[in-house]
C-alpha cells in the first residue's frame, strides 16, 4: 500500500479515506461517519497491529491511531507502516524523572483543529498531551474513553527512592482523578473493571474487553505442531524424551524472575532426582546473569530470540508447561494458543491478563517464589495433572478471541457516542466541578 495522502474529518463532514484494494494500490471513497482518535501505549506494538486492522474494517466509525517510537528500554517492538489502518504518526519526546518516563506528543493542535467526535486515550498520566486534550473534549461535551488496566501497579516500587516512591503515590492519585475526568473507561478484565468502578466511574460506562491478541497464526502452527512426533522432536533438540520440560518465554528482565525458575528445577534435580529441563526463549538484560546462574547446566537451554514460526511450534509442541515465576502478561494467551497451562506465583505486580489462569485448570497460582520449587513438584511427577492442565489451557484460548475485543471496544464507544449525540454526558460532573 502506497503512502497515504492527509486525511480530515471536520465533525460529521464527508471524508476521504484511503483503503488497501487486493492489488496493494489502493482506492479513495467517501463516507460519512463519527471519528475516533486513539492515543494508546504512544506508538503501535507489533501484538497491537491486528487489533486496530480489524478495527478499521467496521464500516461506520473512523478510529484515527496516532503513535510514535516506543519508549527507549521498554522492550516493545512497534510495528511499521504500511498499515491497514488510518494512523499520524507523531515525534514522541521522552524525559525521565526519579526514575519514571513522561512524554509529550505533539498532537493537540491536530486533533482539535480535525474535530473528532471522541477521543480514546491510556490510562496513563505520563502523556501530557493526553491530560490535556481529555479536559479539552469534556469542555466541548464530547466523550473521553480511558483505555487500560484500572489499577496500574509499578513493578519497580521496591527498588525506588523514598522521593520516587512519594512520586508514584502522586501519579497513582493522577490516575484515580483522571478516571473522574473521563466519561467512559474500557478495561482490559473484569478486576479492572471492579477497580475503576470503585474510583467513581458508573457501572454503565465501563466495558470489559478480555485484553487479548492475535493468537489464529499460533493456533495455526500448533495445529501443525501437534502432528509431529513429540519424542523426536525431543532429540533433535537435544532433550531426553522422558524428562518434563518447562518453558520460560519473554523478555528477561528481573521482574520476571527468571533465577527463580533455574533455582527451583536445580533443586528439584538435585534433591527428588527427577528429570525436569529448563527451555529459556527470549532475550534482556538479565541475559548474562541467568546463564552465569546456570553455570553451563546441560539441562537449562537459551534459545534467545526465536522467529522462525515452524520453530516456535516445534518448542512449544516439545515443552510440558510455560514457567514465569514473575510478572506475567500477555505470554497467558501465547502460551493457551499452544495448548500449555500456565505455572506462576501470586503476586500483585501482574497485569491483568493473569485472570485468565484457573489454579488446577489450566494451570498453577502457587502461593509465592520461595515455594516454586515444593508447587512445582506435583505437577513434574504427574503425568495426569500435566494432560489435565494442557487440557484446560487449549478450552481457555476460545475465550480470548481477538475480534470478541474488538466488538467489546467498538461497542464501548458506540454507547459514549450516543449519550454525547443525545447530551446525555451530562450525567457526569464537569472536570470544572470536580
Amino acid at each position: 500500500m502506497g503512502k497515504a495522502t492527509e486525511r480530515r474529518a471536520r465533525g460529521h463532514r464527508a471524508f476521504p479515506v484511503f483503503f488497501p484494494s487486493d492489488d496493494g494500490v489502493g482506492f479513495a471513497t467517501t463516507m460519512k461517519h463519527l471519528s475516533v482518535a486513539v492515543l494508546h501505549q504512544g506508538c503501535v506494538p507489533v501484538y497491537r497491529r491486528a487489533f486496530y486492522e480489524r478495527l478499521a474494517a467496521i464500516a461506520d466509525h473512523r478510529y484515527v491511531v496516532f503513535h510514535g517510537d516506543p519508549e527507549p528500554g521498554s522492550g516493545i517492538t512497534a510495528a511499521r507502516p504500511p498499515f491497514a489502518f488510518e494512523h499520524v504518526e507523531v515525534r514522541n519526546h521522552y524525559r525521565r524523572l526519579l526514575g519514571r518516563t513522561f512524554v509529550y506528543q505533539p498532537v493537540i493542535r491536530r486533533i482539535l483543529r480535525d474535530r473528532f467526535d471522541a477521543l480514546v486515550i491510556g490510562h496513563e498520566v505520563k502523556y501530557a498531551a493526553n491530560i490535556l486534550l481529555a479536559l479539552a473534549f469534556r469542555a466541548a461535551g464530547k466523550p473521553v474513553l480511558l483505555w487500560g488496566f484500572g489499577r496500574n501497579i509499578d513493578t519497580a516500587e521496591e527498588t525506588r527512592s523514598a522521593l520516587g516512591r512519594c512520586l508514584g503515590r502522586t501519579i497513582r492519585l493522577s490516575q484515580d482523578l483522571l478516571i473522574r475526568v473521563a466519561t467512559d473507561f474500557l478495561a482490559y478484565t473484569p478486576s479492572g473493571a471492579r477497580y475503576v468502578e470503585k474510583a467513581g466511574m458508573p457501572a454503565d460506562r465501563i466495558t470489559v474487553l478480555n485484553n487479548t491478541i492475535d493468537i489464529s497464526g499460533e493456533i495455526a502452527i500448533h495445529a501443525r505442531a501437534s502432528s509431529l512426533d513429540r519424542n523426536c522432536l525431543r532429540r533433535e533438540w537435544g532433550l531426553s524424551p522422558d524428562a518434563v520440560v518447562l518453558l520460560f518465554v519473554g523478555r528477561l528482565k528481573e521482574a520476571k524472575k527468571v533465577d527463580a525458575l533455574i533455582g527451583a528445577v536445580r533443586a528439584l534435580r538435585q534433591r527428588q532426582a527427577i528429570p525436569v529441563e529448563v527451555l529459556i526463549v527470549g532475550a534482556g538484560p538479565q541475559e548474562a546473569h541467568l546463564k552465569n546462574l546456570a553455570d553451563g547446566a546441560t539441562w537449562c537451554r537459551f534459545l534467545g530470540k526465536v522467529y522462525d514460526p515452524d520453530a516456535v511450534g516445534q518448542i512449544f509442541r516439545i515443552s510440558d508447561a510455560v514457567v514465569i515465576p514473575g510478572y506475567v502478561g500477555l505470554a497467558v494467551n501465547l502460551a493457551f494458543a499452544y495448548g500449555l497451562p500456565v505455572i506462576t506465583c501470586q503476586s500483585r505486580m501482574h497485569s491483568p491478563e493473569i485472570e485468565y489462569v484457573q489454579n488446577s485448570v489450566n494451570g498453577l497460582l502457587l502461593p509465592s517464589i520461595d515455594e516454586l520449587a515444593s508447587g512445582l513438584l506435583p505437577f513434574v511427577t504427574s503425568r495426569e495433572l500435566r494432560q489435565d492442565l494442557a487440557a484446560g489451557a487449549l478450552a481457555s484460548r476460545d475465550k480470548l478471541d481477538l475480534q470478541q475485543m474488538v466488538d467489546a471496544f467498538d461497542s464501548g464507544v458506540r454507547r459514549a457516542l450516543a449519550r454525547s449525540e443525545a447530551g446525555g454526558l451530562s450525567a457526569r460532573r464537569s472536570p470544572a466541578a470536580m
